[in-house]
């Protein structure tokens, strides 16, 4: 009872300490299993925390092999909640770069890695390609803290995490291949084609009972066949039956099962998704405190000293800085990524919980079984989690701000309001590597939102309960863009003060497009009112981008794109890539050479500018000839004359 209580408190105390400390929990959680279990043992003789049960003793939580039984599950429940964060639309334009890092690049580091711990420390060619099929993962436990302490560009982001997530039951299944492959070599009755069926079976059923039961447990929650209060156990216990049912038709594919049901239920329109992913969160946290501080305790002593030599520093160094930067650089070869993404991506991959894991399984057993060289496995591993994550969780920040892919904090933005003109200009955000969430209580508009790519949060504007549902973490910019003027006030006046924000702006009022008189905070254009906005976007659809040659250009630019009632939205800046939106009463924007100036609306032709709204895809800029734009009609329209009402 004391062990149990005490795990769960040291856990929790963990992850605070991590929260913190602004570190991954990860660290806290290994040193203190460490400290609870070898730790304790190298000074006293005994461990505080007993992962394994001792009959001699009378002590420990788990006996026999019941520890990585729990353990298995417990993953499986980890990578379900990694997978309802899958959304298919979050990769458009990444998908072939992160299937070639999740495949390429897991065989460059399996290769590398394998002749590295044979010729290095050395082991047997069986047990070295072993640890390098088990340190290929990431692992999501471990890249979601490292990534919400450091704000970079989307596509950075969206890669790692959609990488960690989809690796580890591809490492899984690597690790249980060379597996089957060291006992197919020591014992006479197993056999090399046997473990290879087995690999292939496992891959189908992971896939095929994935998606099958994911479409049943999405017909049962959207028919309402579960009560509200019951959803959330009754999810619990769906994940939990679909691993054990698909391990029992093939060993070790519940991993990928778990991972396929969440990514489908992801990506379909799931009631109360939301408190589903609320209630795994908190789920996984528990679990994650206690995987790690179990796993860490059951480290020996004599395996620590084992792993206390040079030879292994030499390991870990050709894992971090030879075997992942060349899968990196194999895998996203000719992709739209510069080498400065590539050199980021290469230096983040740290190892999580699936290695530590099925090492720590894999290690005992082929121990018990006298394989030579297999008493490495676990505490090598170990090593190289606890490495990579000290590494990247001190140093990732430094090197993003060295390679400039990292964005200012506070660069997330809450457009409130669903209509053409806020799509369009969250469209454009999107573009520029901006997180962006839309809210509305339009379910056409959140619809049409969705289908563009777009976050999407259905609520009513004016209601208190709206902080439980919207993320405001790194949101450093607020839009209010609804049909209302007296919703956009409140938008303005109930998050003004809130702590951490850059700017709150709003569009115009009907009335001040008419008395041409409007407050710092409005935004766009002196005629930039709900309904001109929505027409803009609707007859010109897509957004325009101007590469800035001259910084003294920018007055001319905004004046000319106004004059053809096309409507400015930002500047984003070259050397920090930070925004800047453009407001109704801007006359004296500053700018800098290589600047974007990005607007909806007629394409606008000047002197000094480079269009680059076209050649994102091939690279290239074209030159645009000067031409003098034809004087505008009033810029002033009301509302009331365009014979379109608000509702």
């Amino acid at each position: 009872m004391y062990e149990i209580g005490g795990l769960i408190i040291i856990g929790i105390l963990a992850q605070w300490l991590a929260w913190r400390l602004r570190v991954p929990a990860i660290l806290p959680l290994i040193l203190a299993g460490l400290c609870v279990g070898p730790g304790w043992e190298y000074y006293t003789g005994h461990s505080l925390l007993s992962p394994r049960f001792d009959a001699d003793a009378g002590t420990g939580l788990f006996p026999g092999n019941l520890l990585y039984s729990f353990v298995s599950l417990a993953i499986g429940l980890i990578l379900f909640e990694g997978g309802l964060t899958l959304r298919t639309g979050e990769i458009k334009g990444l998908t072939n770069s992160i299937l070639k890092l999740s495949t390429y690049g897991a065989f460059t580091t399996t290769v590398v890695a394998g002749f590295a711990a044979h010729f290095i420390i050395p082991l047997p060619w069986q047990i070295a390609f072993l640890f390098s099929t088990l340190i290929v993962v990431t692992g999501p436990t471990v890249i979601a803290p490292i990534m919400r302490q450091i704000n970079v560009k989307r596509q950075i982001s969206t890669i790692l995490k959609w990488e960690s997530i989809v690796i580890d039951p591809v490492g899984a299944f690597l690790a249980v291949l060379f597996y089957k492959f060291i006992i197919a070599f020591y014992e006479p009755d197993a056999t090399v084609g046997e473990a290879i069926i087995q690999f292939v079976r496992s891959g189908l059923v992971g896939i095929g009972l994935g998606a099958t039961l994911g479409y049943g447990l999405y017909l049962l929650i959207t028919r309402l066949y579960v009560p509200k209060f019951l959803l959330n156990v009754f999810i619990l216990a769906a994940v939990i039956g679909a691993f054990l049912m698909s391990d029992a038709i093939a060993h070790e594919s519940g991993l990928l099962t778990t991972v396929v049901m969440g990514a489908f239920l992801a990506n379909r329109d799931v009631p109360f998704l939301h408190d589903i992913l609320d209630f795994k969160e908190s789920l996984t946290i528990l679990l994650i405190s206690m995987l790690f501080i179990l796993l860490s305790a059951n480290i020996t002593v004599e395996q620590i000293e084992l792993v206390m030599d040079w030879r292994v520093l030499v390991l870990f160094l050709v894992v971090v800085f030879v075997a992942r930067p060349l899968g990196v650089y194999w895998s996203l070869a000719g992709g739209e990524l510069n080498w400065r993404d590539k050199a980021f991506i290469s230096w983040v991959g740290p190892r999580g919980i699936v290695a530590a894991g099925v090492a720590s399984l894999f290690g005992l057993e082929l121990e018990e079984r006298g394989v030579p060289g297999a008493e490495y496995i676990t505490p090598l591993v170990f090593i190289i989690v606890l490495g990579t994550v000290l590494l990247n969780a001190t140093l990732a920040g430094f090197v993003a701000k060295r390679l400039r892919v990292s964005l200012p904090k506070g660069s997330g933005i809450v457009i409130f309001g669903g209509g053409e003109g806020a799509r369009e200009i969250a469209t454009a955000l999107k573009t520029s590597g901006r997180d962006v969430t839309i809210v509305t209580s339009n379910q056409s508009a959140a619809e049409a939102a969705r289908e563009s790519d777009l976050n999407v949060v259905e609520s009513i504007v004016n209601t208190d309960d709206l902080d439980k549902v919207l993320d405001l973490t790194d949101v450093g910019y607020i839009l209010a863009m609804t049909s209302s003027d007296e919703d956009n006030f409140y938008v303005v006046n109930n998050y003004r003060s809130r702590e951490g924000l850059r700017g709150i702006h709003r569009l115009l009022t009907r009335k001040e497009v008419l008395n041409q008189r409007y407050s710092k905070r409005s935004l766009f254009s002196h005629f930039a009112s709900y309904l001109i906005l929505n027409r803009t976007a609707r007859t010109n659809p897509g957004s325009h981008k101007y590469l800035i040659h001259d910084e003294n250009l920018i007055d001319e630019a905004l004046e000319a794109i106004r004059e053809v009632k096309a409507i400015p939205i930002f500047l984003r800046c070259a050397v920090s890539g930070d925004i800047t939106f453009v407001g109704a009463d801007t006359n004296d924007m500053e700018a800098a050479v290589n600047d974007e100036l990005f607007y909806i609306g007629p394409e606008v032709k000047l002197d000094g500018l480079v269009d680059t709204s076209e050649s994102d895809a091939g690279g290239e800029s074209k030159n645009v000839a000067e031409v003098v734009p034809e004087k505008a009609a009033d810029h002033v329209v009301s509302e009331d004359s365009t014979g379109e009402k608000i509702s």
